[in-house]
């Protein structure tokens, strides 16, 4: 899989800016990357705040055929790719934290989130038309605003220091390759192992479709969580990615 980088100093959206090149017909690999995003969108309509120039901000085109059902597998692919590329960039063990988080020691130091584009959602059997996988990594922070002062963290401040966006870009690409490529002749089933051996399952603390708070138990062959409700029920979620009808859309902290 080859990459296409744009690389800009400011914008309201990397996300934002690759759902216009998409539109345009840009080809898959397609990748936008900021300094700074001024507005900045995250999961479930938050915001996602970042220092200028202390983040990787990007957002990669991806454009897999098959049923919009398998969009949401793609910010799992993600995590495991970003995952990987940290160890190797920055000897960095981050756990994944189901659907879209990297975590080190409890605190977040990557969002991700795939969002789609389809020509119908309701079955979940709608063309796919193209998948962005937003990521955000935080690089050089040594403080963060109130809010999320305890609950995120940076590289610098996990290791001493920070490295390059261009080498942590650069690794992620390669292992998004990897992983994406994988996933694309196999399915999900090809990197469960892997991404479960990354991952803060079982006994995650996980929100139930019904706004009540489970306990993951487990990730099936399709991405899809297995977690257990209060009262025993056992009740399957699937991950937090976002897909339109006709268009596309994008983590705060």
């Amino acid at each position: 899989m080859e990459f296409a980088v744009h690389a800009l100093e400011t914008t309201d959206s990397t996300q934002s800016e690759v759902q216009g090149l998409a539109a345009a017909g840009a080809p898959e690999g397609t990748v936008v990357t900021a300094r700074h995003q001024r507005a900045g969108r995250g999961r479930r309509g938050h915001d996602w705040w970042d220092a200028p120039g202390q983040s990787l901000l990007a957002s990669v085109l991806l454009r897999p055929p098959g049923p919009v059902a398998i969009a949401p597998q793609l910010s799992l692919v993600g995590g495991l790719a970003v995952a990987d590329a940290l160890a190797a960039v920055a000897s960095v063990s981050a756990r994944i934290r189901w659907p879209n988080d990297l975590l080190v020691d409890g605190r977040k130091v990557c969002g991700i989130l795939a969002e789609a584009s389809s020509d119908g959602v309701g079955d979940g059997a709608g063309r796919l038309h193209h998948v962005i996988l937003g990521i955000g990594v935080n690089l050089a922070q040594t403080t963060f605003p109130a809010d999320l002062a305890d609950r995120a963290t940076s590289l610098r401040l996990i290791t001493g220091r920070a490295p390059e966006a261009d080498a942590v870009l650069a690794a992620v690409l390669e292992q998004l390759a990897r992983h994406y490529g994988a996933w694309r002749v196999g399915g999900f089933a090809t990197l469960r192992a892997a991404w479960l051996e990354r991952s803060t399952l079982p006994g995650q603390t996980v929100r139930l479709p019904d706004g009540s708070d489970g306990v993951g138990v487990d990730v099936g062959d399709d991405g899809v969580l297995l977690a257990r409700a209060r009262d025993g029920r056992l009740v399957h979620i699937v991950s937090g990615g976002t897909v339109e009808e006709g268009s596309a859309h994008a983590a705060r902290h």
